[in-house]
């Protein structure tokens, strides 16, 4: 008689923003491969939860559980998506029924919260020291994104497990990279968190400009510049609303998951994991300035101290000056721009002028796009043919806009 596989254990701590879809991808992807143990202090909630996908046609079994020992008891792997740092220490070492104090030998924990490096290596370390295996795998994305199965994850931990869990990662996200040893993912994280705010801010800054500049077609305006090298996923994502804010100034940002304190929250966690470099003449250690990221982390300390902590990131567009007043308020020797401009004009004054490039062979598209002197002749004098406005102009796609794809399905032996 052959053996039957059981049913995989997961479970899913955390019912929030990004628990939810990341739980019904599971639920509705997995189906009988997958026993699905739910978590939620609110057990009101969790049973919401999976009454909600169980209407919704989800076939995967459910259990519910309202305490981590019974949840440690019953799991092969543990995802974490929590809220921050102090939650996920809790639940993984302190708690009296922490899940890495008490987990079993072989069992896999994920934790998918933004927590610091240090707080990563110590969860692995405490992990592999009971038999069991921790990876840090921070997340990139919002909770639509979740949904659509659309996530970036950043994975820390060992190369095996992490082709183990694999196949359930596909299930919520499309784009999946193991980074190296424990508490790699979450420095990626951080870093690209630290992008995120620095290119919000130079959006911020883009977009005054564009204001003191008197652009008035700001569309189109944003459509050039995100078929520029100047493009970016911030300037993508929040410009058209600071554009609304910078010509409404009384507006406020509106609400969103990606606020100014929680973005502040990821960057003093990256604050934390950097170490400090010797102070000048052997003085006490000190930390070392990263211009770009110390703008940008002041645009967003103003924002906060003046209780806009919990509105969308892109309300830094109102605190460029009062960022600037805090350059001066720390002593910041800061040089004019028309001294760094100056120079560089007087060095160019001086300077041998570089011989212009050369080219050889056909430009790319020759044969898909040749004119004819007809055409062209037409095309020049078509006067009564309308204007495209600039308003109907349309955009290629971004190398960003999802894709249809196949929904994966998981099995038992994508596991094993």
């Amino acid at each position: 008689m052959s053996a039957v596989k059981r049913s995989l254990n997961v479970g899913v701590v955390g019912m929030g923003n990004m628990g939810i879809p990341i739980t019904r991808n599971l639920a509705f992807k997995a189906r009988s491969a997958m026993y699905l143990q739910v978590h939620s202090r609110n057990i009101a909630k969790a049973r919401k939860v999976c009454d909600d996908m169980s209407a919704d046609g989800a076939t995967c079994a459910m259990r519910i559980h309202d305490r981590y020992s019974t949840l440690t008891k019953w799991c092969d792997i543990i995802l974490l998506t929590l809220a921050h740092r102090e939650a996920s220490r809790k639940v993984l070492l302190e708690d009296s029924e922490a899940l890495i104090t008490h987990a079993r030998t072989g069992q896999i924990i994920v934790d998918h919260t933004t927590v610091d490096i240090e707080l990563s290596r110590e969860c692995a370390y405490e992990a592999e020291r009971r038999g069991a295996t921790f990876l840090d795998a921070p997340m990139s994305g919002s909770p639509k994104q979740a949904f659509n199965n659309q996530l970036v994850l950043m994975v820390g931990g060992p190369a095996e497990q992490v082709q183990r869990v694999s196949p359930i990662f596909r299930m919520y996200a499309d784009n999946i990279h193991h980074m190296g040893q424990s508490g790699s993912g979450t420095a990626a994280k951080l870093l690209s968190q630290a992008l995120v705010a620095s290119h919000n801010a130079a959006a911020a800054e883009a977009m005054t400009i564009a204001n003191r500049l008197g652009i008035e077609n700001y569309q189109t305006l944003l459509q050039v510049l995100d078929a520029s090298w100047g493009s970016s996923t911030m300037l993508r994502r929040n410009a058209p609303t600071m554009q609304n804010l910078v010509r409404n100034p009384d507006k406020l940002a509106p609400a969103s998951g990606a606020t100014v304190d929680s973005l502040l929250n990821d960057l003093s966690l990256l604050d934390a994991s950097l170490p400090k470099v010797e102070g000048e003449h052997g003085g006490d250690p000190q930390e070392e300035r990263f211009p770009v990221l110390d703008a940008s982390l002041r645009m967003l300390g103003a924002a906060s101290e003046s209780g806009m902590g919990d509105r969308d990131m892109s309300t830094v567009i109102h605190y460029i000056q009062a960022a600037a007043a805090m350059e001066s308020e720390e002593g910041l020797e800061v040089v004019p721009r028309a001294l760094s401009t100056g120079a560089f004009h007087e060095r160019r004054s001086g300077a041998a002028h570089a011989p212009p490039l050369s080219y050889s062979g056909q430009p790319a598209g020759v044969g898909d796009a040749e004119l004819d002197a007809g055409t062209l002749a037409q095309s020049l004098n078509a006067g009564d043919a309308a204007p495209t406005p600039a308003s109907a102009a349309t955009m290629a796609p971004s190398a960003n806009e999802s894709k249809p794809k196949e929904t994966p399905e998981f099995t038992m032996e994508d596991f094993y």
